[in-house]
């Protein structure tokens, strides 16, 4: 996881990326989710969640930022990968990671390539809050799908809001909110998906209901920092969300989870991307 409101930021890059060791990997830290004060308990944590089968979300997409700091994002066509602005707005250029299960080591399945430029959403604001907070990266070159490397579904303009369902979040982050690193596996979580309604009570009049969802942990499960722009999703790889905030009280205190609404965003991708 500064109040003036950002033009829109296309950030042109060329850069020599460093060797990496599992030493080197160590010292990347996870950008932290935003943090947001809820108004009432709520019965959950949100935290935990199991590996991966390797390679069962090829449309994942590890984020070294700057070369110091870890988000995620999802490939989304061959030429962009959708994130929260929040890991990219401060970003001078983004390691994308591709095909990866394990990024301690460079996989055989893997590739690594650095973005060409980075686009932010317009209205999105700093300090950091949870309106708008989504971006796209474009990639260098047109990326080559295989096995490991395939590209997610979005959904259609308003789409949703899928309140009921059952949804899959996955990403490289903290397996606990005492964690200084990331973790070395791709690691997934199960959440519900509850009321709208609920879930602008909990976090109060500027979570939109429009612009956001929020999901709740079945046991002790969620998001923590280093998931951010993590992909939440529906049924067989259909995008729904962005991560992008947590309770103020942290990963760990029984609080709700927020995203982005893709469905909401949809023309906003289209006018960048053509999707």
């Amino acid at each position: 996881m500064k109040v003036a409101i950002y033009l829109l930021a296309i950030i042109n890059l060329s850069v020599s990326l460093p060797a990496q060791t599992f030493s080197y990997w160590n010292q990347i830290k996870g950008v932290n989710l935003i943090l947001k004060p809820v108004s009432v308990d709520v019965d959950v944590k949100i935290i935990g969640g199991d590996e991966t089968h390797p390679h069962s979300r090829p449309y994942q997409v590890g984020l070294l930022i700057n070369g110091q700091n870890f988000c995620s994002g999802s490939l989304i066509s061959p030429n962009y990968v959708l994130t929260a602005a929040h890991c990219t707005a401060s970003a001078s250029y983004v390691e994308l990671i591709l095909g990866a299960h394990n990024i301690n080591i460079e996989e055989t399945t893997q590739l690594r390539v650095t973005s060409r430029s980075i686009i932010n959403h317009a209205e999105y604001k700093i300090p950091y809050e949870h309106s708008n907070d989504i971006a796209l990266i474009k990639t260098p070159d047109h990326i080559v799908t295989n096995n490991y490397i395939q590209t997610i579904i979005l959904p259609p303009i308003n789409a949703g809001p899928y309140e009921g369902f059952t949804a899959a979040l996955s990403g490289w982050g903290s397996t606990s909110e005492s964690g200084t690193g990331i973790s070395a596996t791709l690691r997934e979580v199960f959440v519900a998906v509850p009321r709208s309604a609920w879930c602008a009570e909990i976090f109060g009049s500027t979570y939109s209901e429009s612009a956001n969802l929020c999901t709740l942990g079945r046991g002790p499960v969620g998001g923590c920092n280093g998931d951010s722009g993590a992909p939440l999703v529906v049924g067989h790889d259909y995008l729904i969300g962005v991560l992008s905030f947590i309770a103020t009280e942290g990963c760990e205190q029984n609080r709700p989870t927020g995203y982005s609404r893709v469905s909401h965003y949809r023309q906003w991708i289209n006018q960048h991307t053509g999707l």
